[in-house]
């Protein structure tokens, strides 16, 4: 499995977000464990359009580790998410992304032509 290059790992616990997670920007995030041999598994990514620390507090206990990054805005966020799917195929997301409401953007990776949120 190649690279996310997301910061991290970090524990999925409030105050280990609230440490690692400084700004209230828009970003993405990837959700797993570490494997035998110490490496991160992937099993999940989602994003905020807004506020990634908010989005992450909502999956507290539902994995023990996090990744994440800043995005400039919702579309770059949106952009990466669609990324991480396409590259990971993680379990834990069993739609594509879908992009953000009012919005024409779609995938690069598919063109795949989604309905807003």
């Amino acid at each position: 499995m190649g690279s996310s290059n997301l910061a991290g790992p970090y524990r999925l616990t409030y105050d280990a977000i609230n440490v690692a997670v400084r700004k209230e920007k828009p970003g993405v995030f990837a959700l797993g464990s570490l494997d035998s041999e110490g490496r991160f598994c992937l099993s999940k990514v989602g994003r905020s359009d807004a506020n990634v620390k908010e989005a992450l507090r909502m999956f507290i206990a539902s994995e023990p580790l996090f990744k994440f990054s800043y995005e400039t805005g919702a579309k770059q966020a949106f952009l990466r998410e669609c990324e991480l799917f396409h590259k990971f195929r993680p379990q834990g997301n069993m739609l594509h992304p879908s992009r953000p409401a009012g919005t024409t953007w779609t995938c690069p990776h598919c063109r795949t032509d989604l309905h807003g949120r």
